[in-house]
């Protein structure tokens, strides 16, 4: 994996777009265009970068779009080539992350939103320890509460 500058690239915006098409067909972010993928990378106040997966020939199979903070990484959009689904590239992109954070010694990796029932967002509760947070802040929650 390379981490790279938060700067949009036609080759991101081509899998991007490939991805939501096969993936995410019905929302609202198909229609994106180059200025609006533009937008999602570069418009950030934050430390955000993109992280690139590519597999030996050098073809960029999958990307993430991260923020980088004192204490973690949050994975703010991963996108992979939907051809290769078979290969779990999302797991990977979760797994790098961790791994990432481990050796950066930072304590954290955000995925993002957990909606209970949400079929695109139910790979979450397969990574453990989860925190939900609530009236009282940052709670661990048990494996009975992520079901």
């Amino acid at each position: 994996a390379t981490v790279t500058d938060a700067v949009p690239t036609q080759e991101q915006l081509k899998l991007f777009a490939r991805y939501l098409e096969a993936r995410h067909n019905a929302s609202e972010m198909v229609g994106m265009g180059p200025q609006d993928y533009a937008s999602m990378v570069g418009d950030s106040p934050v430390d955000t970068r993109i992280v690139e997966f590519r597999d030996p020939r050098g073809k960029l199979v999958a990307s993430c779009l991260t923020d980088w903070g004192q204490d973690g990484i949050s994975a703010v959009y991963s996108f992979f080539d939907p051809e290769l689904v078979r290969n779990s590239l999302g797991n990977y992109i979760v797994i790098w992350l961790i791994h990432e954070a481990q050796r950066r010694g930072l304590p954290y990796v955000y995925l993002g939103y957990w909606v209970s029932g949400s079929q695109k967002m139910d790979y979450k509760r397969r990574y453990h320890p989860i925190e939900a947070y609530g009236p009282g802040g940052w709670e661990r929650m048990s494996d009975r509460d992520s079901r």
